[in-house]
């Protein structure tokens, strides 16, 4: 069979795997508390055409919300949304893929594919819409490497050109784009061929980034998106790690050493060993640019760093393709196991691929996404369970926490600082966020304790990797 044929059968075959990963059940978690405010700006691209109109959040950038606007304005309902994650994944991992195999071969090309299809945190980005994915952030940050790489060996300025147009895009999507820019800055000068007209990059990147997100030319909304990055991302119902709502320099890399998974042990095995110049100044521009990322900002999260991912897992297949030619028998065990418990991760987890992490424990529960992981997600089979209790009996009464995520109201629902100490209250409800993550309600604790005390669960939804996420009790 001709090589050509082979290289586009597995490329077909790894597109129709994560076609499969991500479209099958796609939206039946519902949407988190951070896609549902960004759909909020889609919808009002769409009902009034007028970018200016639709400035509520100022610091996410523009791009992703007019690609979701056009995509809902050919298709109705949320499908389109969904869909338009899974294409610039697919993209995504097409042009890492071809750049692999041509740098390579076939072997590296086809590992880093396998990879990028059963990374769960690229399984999350290509499963959610706007924001919360970055997907098209990744995709065009990936372009922008592979560019870069391009510029530095061929010298033509074809790839300055796509270079900056995808930087200006990646910045468009998302404004922790500028964090590739130390990245990129290494690739460039580990190539050691540097030249006055590379500059051009800069106006083109500029007027890129300008043209598509429109609202930042003018001036004061410009001043708002620079004011709104200079922030501190302070939220007080946050504890990473145990330690508050401000996280340690260091959380940055915990995220990636957790997402990554085993192949972190992998990765040793390039110590000491050739690998290509720009490859190196990539990981350790990574390396560096997250560590500045805590140390600034004492903040991040899996979606603000997963624009380089594609090119880490091309990283760990230089690595695995390196580690089999020497030791074939041995490294074939590790690898093979490796992939494993990557595939035990995509079955146990799907579809909801934001609570990887959790099998360590309950406080990697909303951890790396704060209380937007659960806030929101997957409440329809909660509240038809509270219909049918109504429904049955209509005079029923739920006792509440006074915060909750349940979003009832009403003479049925009985907030626990206000209920009659002398009344029955035959059912309750509780969720884990208010009752575990956030600790900054007075009445949480009492709440749990009172219902420690006098409740049993009847109804239990459950996420991955069996975690109770909201129940409906009843008065023992």
């Amino acid at each position: 069979m001709p090589r050509h044929v082979v290289e586009r059968a597995i490329l077909a075959a790894l597109l129709a795997l994560l076609a499969f990963l991500l479209l099958f059940r796609m939206g039946t978690l519902g949407f988190t508390w951070d896609e549902g405010g960004d759909l909020t700006t889609v919808q009002c691209l769409k009902d009034t055409r007028n970018p200016f109109a639709c400035t509520g959040d100022i610091s996410q950038t523009r791009l992703p919300f007019y690609v979701h606007a056009l995509a809902g304005s050919l298709m109705s309902g949320t499908r389109p949304h969904f869909l338009v994650s899974f294409l610039f994944s697919a993209l995504t991992l097409t042009c890492v893929y071809q750049f692999a195999l041509r740098r390579f071969g076939l072997g590296i090309a086809t590992l880093a594919g396998a990879l990028y299809v059963t990374s769960p945190q690229l399984l999350a980005s290509g499963r959610m819409v706007v924001s919360h994915s970055n997907i098209l952030c990744t995709f065009f940050t990936t372009v922008a490497f592979l560019a870069v790489v391009q510029l530095t060996e061929t010298r033509r300025v074809r790839w300055l050109v796509v270079c900056a147009l995808a930087c200006g895009a990646a910045a468009a999507c998302s404004i922790v784009a500028v964090f590739n820019a130390p990245a990129l800055l290494a690739i460039y000068l580990a190539g050691r061929r540097t030249s006055w007209k590379d500059l051009l990059f800069f106006p083109v990147a500029a007027a890129t980034f300008f043209a598509t997100t429109i609202v930042y030319l003018q001036p004061s909304l410009f001043r708002a998106l620079i004011d709104a990055c200079r922030e501190p991302n302070f939220y007080k119902f946050w504890n990473y790690l145990g330690m508050g709502p401000y996280a340690p320099w260091y959380f940055p890399l915990v995220i990636l050493v957790i997402k990554v998974g085993t192949w972190w042990l992998l990765l040793a095995a390039l110590c000491g060993r050739h690998v290509p110049r720009w490859l190196l100044a990539l990981g350790i521009a990574f390396l560096g640019t997250l560590v500045l990322k805590g140390a600034l900002f004492h903040y991040d999260a899996p979606h603000h760093q997963v624009q380089f991912y594609p090119l880490l897992y091309l990283f760990i297949a230089v690595a695995i393709g390196d580690t089999l030619r020497r030791r074939p028998r041995v490294a074939g065990i590790a690898v093979a196991a490796a992939f494993v418990v990557q595939l035990y991760g995509v079955i146990q987890f799907f579809p909801n691929y934001l609570f990887y992490g959790a099998q360590y424990g309950d406080r990697f529960i909303g951890e790396f996404y704060g209380p937007a992981v659960i806030h929101g997600q997957d409440r329809d089979h909660t509240w038809q369970t509270i219909d049918a209790i109504l429904a049955r009996e209509p005079d029923a009464k739920f006792l509440v926490a006074d915060n909750n995520i349940f979003e009832r109201s009403g003479p049925s629902y009985v907030p626990f600082t206000q209920r009659d100490p002398h009344a029955r209250y035959e059912y309750a409800l509780v969720d884990r966020l208010y009752a575990k993550h956030f600790d900054a309600f007075p009445e949480r604790d009492a709440y749990n304790a009172y219902l420690a005390a006098h409740y049993a669960p009847i109804d239990t939804r459950v996420w991955p990797p069996g975690v109770w996420m909201y129940r409906v009790l009843k008065l023992r």
